[in-house]
């Protein structure tokens, strides 16, 4: 082999390496594993559902129109519906008295007596009063009838409504359109009961 073919073939040879060498550069591997972008919002563990709505207790005689007034004036998150006949399990009666005035006979009464209040719902204050449960059978009881009159004490009734964010989709709840975190839950029931028409409110939790 002449001098010149062998420059020719040491040519030849380095070209072919550069040439390799650019598209080797041009051509980057991925070494990452492909990502699934289709995977659903509703099943991911973060922020679960939680509360599908509320059963609130209003002070005796609260109507419809009034609840909607009240809840236009809170953050709930979500739109609701309003059923101000709800099932109440059957806590619908209280006495309303002055904690700060209360006859010894109608305090002794109410707690010895097992007959007139309710032995589920606890007592609870409200501002300057403290708000009594009693059953059935205590407002067709002569005696305690007979005490309330005596101190001006009324039997009221509560007035119970559910605030669901339930819709037609029977049990699949989806975060932001039929159900709220615990957290906004308890905000939103700490706030109602700075209300002075609420007496109570239940979060109501979903199961599972």
């Amino acid at each position: 082999m002449t001098k010149n073919n062998k420059i020719i073939v040491i040519l030849g040879v380095f070209m072919v390496l550069i040439v390799l060498l650019v598209l080797f550069i041009k051509t980057p591997i991925d070494l990452k594993s492909p990502v699934d972008t289709k995977v659903p919002v509703d099943n991911m563990s973060v922020n679960e559902p939680q509360v599908a709505g509320f059963l609130v207790q209003f002070e005796n005689g609260t109507t419809e129109p009034e609840v909607k007034a009240i809840l236009e004036n809170y953050n709930m998150i979500l739109s609701y519906n309003i059923d101000c006949n709800s099932d109440n399990g059957g806590y619908k009666y209280y006495i309303k008295v002055d904690k700060d005035n209360m006859p010894d006979v109608v305090k002794d009464g109410l707690k010895n007596d097992e007959n007139w209040t309710d032995p589920v719902l606890p007592s609870f204050t409200k501002g300057d009063y403290i708000i009594y449960p009693v059953t059935e059978q205590a407002i067709h009881d002569k005696d305690f009838l007979e005490i309330l009159k005596r101190h001006n004490l009324q039997v009221k009734t509560f007035v119970w409504c559910l605030i669901s964010y339930r819709d037609n989709s029977t049990g699949h709840y989806i975060l932001g359109k039929n159900c709220i975190t615990k957290k906004d839950a308890i905000r939103i029931t700490n706030e109602l009961e700075m209300n002075e028409k609420v007496w109570t409110v239940m979060p109501d939790y979903i199961e599972g």
